[in-house]
């Protein structure tokens, strides 16, 4: 699910008494800023899972990453008391298979954190989603644009959200054939142990919302979802983009357009509106404790697009890596791999001879050839091509 952010304004006021003297202000809201409870996830009906994500926000001069809400009792409630729960799967994330929920009541979250307090979203119904009619792409000098169409042929969706899923593969500078125990122990590399090769995914942080209120027909045509920057690594061999359409309510909508200002169009400190609006949900026990998110419940249409890196021109990628390889002669090998048992710095490429016919391994540097230093993994998707 995508990330839900919380954007408060930072202010630095600067002396002008002195050219040499300096004072910062930091307002009380950067010191007290409260550790308000943050939702995020899409209670989904039918045959996908919902994931609902608990965290807390942090103060504006915090470095430290946002806490998890753990061992927290999560659940979707009907308007007549039924309680379906979520398991907890770690890292402050909330599960459930798959809900059958019936179109024609009303549903509500329900969490009680840690500390005793309960929350609950407004009782909504069940929104239906329409298909995505087709997923499509171009490219111009700034780099690839993938767009959607969508329709309601009976005019009732009219506020979309989407949630994109980027998984895309990678290479490291050099492919390793070889594996280094030690000088007596070098043995070739099998397919289950190549790392030359990655994959890296990602949960889209953008916000992507639209309505078609203002039109006579509930029609979406060329709605971009993502754009992928010119040079970018996620085209430098397969790309995917695994589309989510949601259809949501106008108030849902509200909230995150209205997040989504506050979050990618920040512009001046003149011109920036600070994000107020908290969402559909309130703490039951205690109305003063604040919790920031918006809850829908609604079915899920899926698309997904593939783009190879044969199918875009000039695309200029810069590698993350600047390597190079050497030699050593096979009977001095130990002398690179130290200290003996490891961990190495180097990593073995393959065999070959030198000028003068001598048998010499090939070496580079461990990132260089690991492709997992770079974040991804060696586990191909189930759906890659």
């Amino acid at each position: 699910m995508g990330k839900l952010k919380y954007i408060i304004l930072t202010i630095a006021i600067i002396n002008m008494g002195g050219l040499n003297c300096k004072e910062v202000y930091l307002p009380p809201v950067i010191q007290n800023s409260p550790h308000f409870l943050v939702v995020d996830g899409i209670v989904i009906n039918g045959n996908d899972s919902t994931i609902i994500t608990l965290s807390h926000t942090r103060t504006l001069n915090d470095s430290a990453p946002a806490t998890k809400e753990l061992n927290a009792h999560v659940s979707v409630i009907n308007g007549t008391g039924s309680e379906y729960p979520l398991t907890e799967t770690g890292n402050g994330q909330y599960a459930a298979a798959q809900f059958l929920l019936n179109a024609g009541q009303q549903y509500q979250l329900k969490i009680i954190t840690s500390d005793g307090n309960e929350f609950r979203s407004e009782l909504s119904s069940v929104h239906i989603s329409p298909p995505i009619d087709s997923v499509y792409w171009n490219q111009d000098s700034a780099g690839v644009h993938i767009y959607l169409d969508s329709h309601d042929p009976g005019n009732n969706t009219r506020y979309y959200r989407w949630q994109n899923v980027e998984t895309w593969e990678y290479h490291a500078a050099f492919d390793s054939y070889l594996i280094y125990i030690d000088e007596n122990n070098i043995i070739f590399r099998d397919l289950n142990n190549q790392i030359f090769k990655c994959y890296q995914m990602q949960v889209s942080p953008s916000i992507a919302v639209a309505t078609t209120s203002r039109l006579t027909s509930d029609i979406l045509n060329k709605y971009e979802v993502i754009f992928i920057p010119a040079g970018s690594e996620k085209i430098t061999a397969e790309y995917s983009d695994l589309i989510s359409q949601y259809a949501i309510s106008a108030d849902a909508f509200n909230f995150w357009e209205n997040l989504k200002k506050n979050t990618e169009q920040l512009g001046t400190l003149f011109d920036f509106q600070p994000f107020t609006e908290f969402g559909n949900i309130q703490c039951v026990n205690n109305p003063a404790i604040k919790c920031i998110g918006y809850i829908s419940f609604t079915t899920a249409q899926k698309k997904r697009i593939l783009i190879n890196y044969k199918d875009v021109n000039s695309w200029n990628y810069t590698p993350y890596y600047k390597c190079s390889q050497d030699t050593i002669r096979t009977d001095l090998v130990s002398q690179v791999f130290q200290p003996a048992g490891g961990p190495y710095f180097y990593s073995l490429i393959g065999q070959t001879l030198d000028t003068t016919h001598t048998p010499v391994y090939l070496f580079a540097p461990v990132p260089c050839v690991d492709c997992r230093l770079h974040g991804g993994s060696t586990i191909k998707p189930a759906f890659w091509p």
